[in-house]
C-alpha cells in the first residue's frame, strides 16, 4: 500500500517529465545546434539546493548547511544527529584545539561538524571523485575553507597505482574500496565503476611533511580497508599527539576485525566504547 502511494504521488511529475523530455526532443528536431536548456536548467537547479540542519553542541545550537542533489544526501542531512550520534560525541568529548583526520570524509558532515565547533584543524581524506565536489561546495557553504584541508589520494598499507572501485556513483554514496576486490565486509565487491590511482600510506605522507600536522584525533570509516589503513600509520598511530581512534570496524570481516585491534593495542590505544560497527580507541594519560 505504501509503495504504491508512493508511486500514486509521484506520477504528475513523472508525467511532467516526460512531456518536457518529449518537447525537447521535437526542438532537437527542428533545431539540432539548439542546447537542450531543459537539462540545463534542472541541473542548475539540483546543483544549487540545499538542505540546513542544527544539532545543539555546549548547550548551544549550531546550523549546519549541505548541498543536497540528490536523495541519498538528503538523507545524510535528516540523519545528521541520529546515524551516528556516538561520532558527534566523541568529537564533542576529545575534540579540540588539535587536529582531526577525517579518513572517509564522503560529504564532509564530521568534518564541517569539527570545523564548526572546535578550534582545531581537519584533513578530510577522500578519493570519490563523486563526493570532491559536493564535499569542496559543503566546506565553503559552511565558511570553514581556511580550516579544512582535503586529500584526493586513497590511503593505504603502501605507496601504490592500484584500483579505486566503486559501488555505487552517486554524490554522497559509499562502499568503495582502493587496492581490494573486498567490500566492508570481506566478502567479493559488486563493483560498477573502477579507476586507477595513486595510493599512499600516512606514514609517508607526514614523513615527506606532505601532510605536514600530526593528529590528534583519527576517524577512519573506509568499508573494508581499515586494517591497511592502520597497517601504513604504524608510526603515526604511536606518537604522542595522537590520543585517540574511531573506526568502523564489522565483526563478520574475520581480518580486518583481528588486525585493527592488534595494531591499535600496539600503538598504546586501549577500547572504551563498541557499538554495532563503530569501535573508540583511546590512549591512556601517561604519569
Amino acid at each position: 500500500m505504501r509503495s504504491l502511494l508512493k508511486q500514486l504521488v509521484s506520477l504528475p511529475i513523472v508525467i511532467l517529465d516526460a512531456i518536457a523530455q518529449a518537447y525537447m526532443s521535437a526542438l532537437s528536431a527542428i533545431f539540432p545546434s539548439r542546447v537542450p536548456f531543459w537539462l540545463d536548467i534542472q541541473s542548475r537547479r539540483i546543483a544549487a539546493r540545499k538542505s540546513s540542519t542544527t544539532h545543539e553542541t555546549a548547550g548551544r545550537p549550531q546550523e549546519f548547511v549541505f548541498h543536497t542533489p540528490n536523495g541519498l544526501c538528503q538523507w545524510r542531512v535528516n540523519t545528521f544527529s541520529t546515524k551516528e550520534p556516538e561520532t558527534l560525541e566523541w568529537i564533542d568529548q576529545y575534540g579540540g584545539d588539535g587536529v582531526l583526520f577525517d579518513i572517509g570524509a564522503n560529504v564532509g558532515l564530521y568534518s564541517i561538524y569539527y570545523a564548526k565547533t572546535k578550534p582545531g584543524r581537519v584533513y578530510a581524506f577522500e578519493p570519490s571523485v563523486f563526493n570532491l565536489a559536493l564535499l569542496a561546495k559543503n566546506i565553503n557553504a559552511n565558511q570553514v575553507q581556511d580550516k579544512i584541508r582535503i586529500v584526493t589520494n586513497p590511503l593505504t598499507a603502501q605507496n601504490e597505482f592500484a584500483n579505486f572501485n566503486l559501488q555505487v556513483t552517486d554524490e554522497g554514496g559509499a562502499l568503495s574500496a582502493f587496492g581490494v576486490e573486498h567490500g566492508q565486509d570481506g566478502k567479493p565487491l559488486q563493483k560498477v565503476l573502477s579507476y586507477q590511482t595513486c595510493g599512499f600510506s600516512l606514514d609517508y605522507l607526514i614523513e615527506q611533511h606532505i601532510v605536514p600536522d600530526y593528529p590528534s584525533l583519527i576517524k577512519a570509516d573506509v568499508d573494508g580497508i581499515e586494517h591497511l589503513i592502520l597497517r601504513g600509520a604504524r608510526k603515526t598511530l604511536a606518537h604522542p599527539q595522537c590520543h585517540t581512534v574511531l573506526i568502523e570496524v564489522h565483526t563478520d570481516f574475520e581480518a580486518l576485525s583481528k588486525e585493527v585491534p592488534a595494531i591499535l593495542t600496539e600503538a598504546g590505544f586501549q577500547l572504551t566504547t563498541r557499538d554495532s560497527v563503530n569501535q573508540i580507541w583511546v590512549k591512556p594519560p601517561t604519569a
